[in-house]
């Protein structure tokens, strides 16, 4: 017997009395009429609250009370029942409706009966033993509530019974049998997919309730607005246990071009909560609205860094509300005016300074993004530097590029032609223009190939059979001695051009070697074209 009595001694709530098994005290936004506390009935017979008290502690000091609710003389709960009082914004509406007025913590509630017995549960760090019971539960996030899990569990202290949860007023706590999507989990690779090519969408399941659950018993199935069967569907292959997760991934089958809500729905036999069974996710395959068509990385006036973008949504888009983010910062775009369709617009990191440095541009078509993400001008271990990532204003993908900065000369901007991305042939780039076509050649050429020492120029050109290749150009003497590098080796498109300062090489004859590889290949190329530089160097 003695253990039965130390567990009855060590129990917060009084034996042959309803529990308080649920307390929404911080509703996401405005709290007004969401709060809720639920009474729990576990026993075999029906239970009165004749009398019983429900009062808000406010932990800041001793003794404060206040009288919230008042059972009325014909309330009850079933066996195995609930009993939800709270404001009338609560769905579904409660038993009983009472202005409760909760405070985030360090706060408590107490049920009183009128035989004396009480139930203190408590949230937060409190400071006055009065205001829990046992250690108190920690402190919800909003939108959630305290819930008492398992829904009858008593041992002994408000930490060990209750903690965050979703939820779920007049339902179990936590069902017998229940299966949810893991919020936020599901994502798909490529996030913007084309429009011919499957994608791989994962996500995780989640066992909420208190059986565990068999191989095969959840299935997983996929669909979409305007698209007649499942996209897709699958069983789980392998067991949860009450209160895991699994992982899963499907191939997601091709969709058309735009943007789609795809729904994903868990499915279990059974399922006590189904609310919680399914997710969606925004995808966009194809083009998105704003596409990424220039980026100034590492500017050396005082301009600051830019993105240019180009509206592919086919008529006029308002830029303000999309986002702008490297891998570590994301900043809003702000201002006013509209793009027209197929139009460059430019997002900048301080718009004065950018159209002090280009007065010509037209005003009208730069964007603010604040913050602003910093672009890297070193690339890292994985040969990239930063991420350039344009979203909607719900977060949906809309264009992103990976860039490399190797090779490329300070103040350059990339720019792309064709679907890659190389340095623009103009110093300072072409905001609001499209790229300068490259040289036509066949192969590898130089012009001028007469040159003076000191600043004279000449653009370096290569068209080659592939589509991206590593191409590294270098300058040798008559006897074959390597006198100059040209252009160190970079990741390049096969058809382009860079711009070559002599620099203080003397006058002489020289060669420019050009040697190319594909960059996914063994294939190789080299080619050689003489130069003569004439004159002092200044």
């Amino acid at each position: 017997m003695t253990p039965l009595l130390f567990l009855a001694a060590a129990a917060c709530a009084p034996p042959f009395h309803a529990l308080i098994s649920e307390i929404l005290y911080d509703a996401a936004g405005d709290d007004t009429g969401r709060e809720f506390v639920e009474l729990f009935n576990p026993g075999p017979i029906a239970l009165p609250l004749a009398g019983a008290r429900l009062e808000a502690g406010d932990g800041s000091g001793p003794g404060r009370w206040s009288l919230r609710w008042t059972a009325g003389e014909r309330d009850s709960i079933a066996a195995g029942g609930r009993f939800v009082i709270g404001g009338p914004l609560v769905d579904p509406l409660p038993d009983a409706l009472a202005a409760l007025e909760l405070q985030n913590g360090p706060d408590a509630v107490r049920l009183a009966w009128p035989d004396g017995a009480s139930e203190v549960v408590g949230y937060g760090a409190q400071e006055f033993a009065e205001y829990a019971c046992g250690s108190a539960a920690l402190d919800a996030p909003s939108g959630q509530s305290l819930a008492r899990i398992p829904d009858a569990s008593d041992v002994g202290g408000n930490a060990l019974d209750f903690r965050a949860a979703t939820p779920s007023p007049g339902r179990a706590n936590q069902p017998g049998r229940d299966v949810a999507l893991v919020p936020g989990s599901l994502r798909l690779d490529p996030e913007r997919p084309e429009s011919d090519r499957a994608a791989w969408l994962s996500g995780s399941v989640w066992n909420r309730g208190s059986a565990s659950l068999a191989a095969g018993e959840i299935s997983l199935y996929g669909v979409a607005a305007g698209v007649s069967t499942a996209l897709f569907t699958i069983a789980l292959d392998r067991p949860i246990a009450a209160g895991d997760t699994a992982g899963f991934g499907v191939s997601l089958p091709p969709l058309a071009s735009g943007r789609h809500i795809v729904r994903i729905v868990a499915s279990l036999a059974g399922d006590e909560a189904p609310a919680n069974d399914a997710d969606s996710l925004v995808v966009r395959v194809g083009e998105g609205p704003l596409g990424l068509t220039e980026i100034q990385f590492h500017p050396l006036t005082g301009e600051g860094e830019w993105v240019e973008v180009r509206n592919q949504l086919g008529q006029p888009l308002e830029p303000a509300g999309f986002t702008l983010a490297d891998r570590r910062t994301k900043g809003s775009t702000h201002g006013e005016g509209r793009l027209d369709a197929d139009s460059l617009g430019l997002l900048v990191q301080d718009r004065s300074a950018f159209l002090k440095s280009h007065r010509d541009l037209d005003s009208l078509r730069v964007w603010q993004v604040t913050p602003w993400p910093s672009l890297n001008n070193t690339d890292g271990p994985d040969g990239v530097a930063d991420a350039v990532i344009v979203r909607e204003s719900d977060g949906t993908l809309s264009d992103r590029a990976d860039y490399s900065a190797h090779g490329v000369p300070a103040g350059i901007p990339l720019e792309r032609v064709a679907g890659s991305w190389s340095p623009s042939l103009e110093p300072g780039g072409t905001p609001m223009r499209p790229p300068r076509s490259p040289l036509a050649v066949e192969r590898f050429d130089v012009a001028p190939r007469r040159l003076t020492p000191g600043a004279s120029q000449a653009r370096i050109a290569w068209s080659l059979p592939w589509a991206r290749a590593r191409v590294s150009v270098e300058a040798f003497d008559l006897a074959g001695r390597r006198v100059a590098p040209v252009f160190a080796e970079a990741s390049v498109a096969g058809r382009g051009e860079v711009v070559w300062t002599v620099g203080s090489l003397p006058a002489g004859l020289y060669v420019l070697v050009l040697k190319a590889r594909a960059e996914s290949g063994a294939e190789s190329i080299a080619a050689a074209r003489p130069v003569r530089v004439v004159g002092r160097v200044p």
